[in-house]
């Protein structure tokens, strides 16, 4: 496998970081099961094939894609992955307008709306088919058990997923873990910032073994969840 693919390994599970240190996705691979949650920007999709081949899996197996949100840095693959393997395409239905581009942004928040009109021009971008909705508290049967868990604030439908089998919480936009900066995603990012921070304490009080964010510099989710906590504990 390619040394620029970071993973971690459950038992006969795998994760893979897919993306880079700007926006990551990543695939949860077992013997029943190949899901991904996100598809980053564009270039996620030629990862993913790349992978594919390296571990010997077809991308005729992919089970469901999960999105987290609908931002454009976290839908950009869907279309094409989806159109390439006909997967289902998950999301809490809170942000189905976002995955489609509808929103009518308001207040700082036209500043994202912005960004996202400008992304969607210029990577042509087209909408993946949303197939099944998540729901808050909601098991999803693959790579060990997957609970859903709403994180609204970032986006009225923000969600994580709770890994049953390793205590990790793939946790999406709640933060961003640096070694040089963890933070909450920009007021400029957010739909309604009084929201983000109940998430962030709804997070730091779960029990957690790990977390993985979407914005982050290594795959370690002990360190994560530490940093997590910290920025809960300054955040008041």
């Amino acid at each position: 496998m390619g040394e620029d693919v970071q993973h971690l390994e459950a038992g006969s599970a795998r994760i893979y970081r897919l993306g880079g240190a700007l926006v990551s996705a990543h695939l949860l691979v077992d013997d029943d099961s190949m899901i991904l949650v996100d598809t980053g920007l564009v270039r996620v999709a030629d990862d993913l094939w790349r992978l594919l081949r390296e571990i010997g899996r077809s991308p005729r197996e992919m089970t469901a894609i999960l999105l987290t949100h609908g931002h454009l840095d976290h839908t950009g693959g869907a279309s094409r992955i989806q159109r390439e393997t006909d997967v289902t395409v998950w999301v809490h239905p809170a942000d189905r307008e976002h995955v489609a581009g509808r929103v009518q942004y308001r207040g700082w928040a036209r500043g994202c709306g912005l960004l996202e009109s400008v992304g969607r021009f210029a990577l042509r971008f087209s909408p993946p088919e949303v197939t099944d909705e998540l729901g808050d508290g909601q098991r999803l049967p693959w790579w060990g058990g997957l609970r859903v868990v709403h994180l609204p604030g970032h986006t009225p439908g923000h969600c994580g997923f709770f890994c049953e089998r390793t205590g990790w919480l793939l946790s999406g936009d709640v933060f961003a873990s640096y070694r040089w900066s963890v933070h909450l995603p920009p007021h400029v990012l957010n739909r309604e910032q009084d929201g983000v921070r109940a998430s962030l304490r709804q997070v730091a009080a779960m029990d957690l073994s790990g977390v993985i964010p979407s914005h982050y510099d290594v795959l370690e989710p002990e360190l994560h969840v530490r940093r997590l906590r910290e920025l809960t504990k300054r955040s008041g």
